[in-house]
């Protein structure tokens, strides 16, 4: 099962996760972003429903988001969970996904 799914109606590539990303969700989101990163449209993550998120899945975020910003494309957190915040903060990745900027 897919961690995420893609939905492109309205021009740029949201991706709306699921409520578990767990280690056993990595390799299957590592390849959603994958196949993302070069996109020169926005990527938008709707993460209000992420509840629990393994340090694996952080850590793809930020590569994700570090990769894409070199490149010159952007990235946004939709109403990021408090999950997501609280682990962010935790191993210092607020500011690199962004997350100071993004209402819940």
């Amino acid at each position: 099962m897919s961690p995420a799914k893609l939905d492109t109606d309205i021009g740029n590539a949201v991706i709306k996760l699921d409520a578990n990303l767990g280690i056993e969700q990595a390799a299957a989101l590592h390849e959603t972003l994958r196949q993302r990163v070069d996109d020169a449209e926005l990527v938008q993550f709707e993460a209000s429903e992420l509840q629990r998120i393994h340090t694996a899945a952080l850590q793809l975020f930020c590569l994700f988001c570090r990769d894409r910003r070199r490149a010159g494309h952007s990235v946004e957190f939709l109403r990021p969970s408090e999950s997501l915040r609280k682990a962010a903060a935790l191993l210092g990745a607020t500011t690199l996904l962004q997350l100071a900027k993004a209402h819940p």
